[in-house]
């Protein structure tokens, strides 16, 4: 589990190759994510990143993700 201690918005392409899930579960100190490989539809097999997020980088996440769903409207 890696705690995420920056978050920087880059200007990569975006490819989408195929699908999977993510399980989420959150305490008074941390957002964790685990993600699973890539083809997981079902959640069989994690990824090896799995992320945590504290209450300052949650809170620049969640700008961003504002910031996306406002340019879908």
């Amino acid at each position: 589990m890696a705690r995420i201690m920056d978050i920087r918005k880059c200007d990569r392409e975006i490819r989408v190759n195929s699908r999977t899930v993510m399980d989420v579960q959150y305490n008074d100190e941390y957002f964790s994510m685990w993600v699973y490989k890539a083809g997981q539809e079902r959640g069989l097999d994690l990824c090896p990143l799995s992320i945590q997020l504290d209450a300052e980088i949650a809170g620049r996440l969640v700008n961003y993700l504002n910031q996306f769903l406002k340019n879908k409207n």
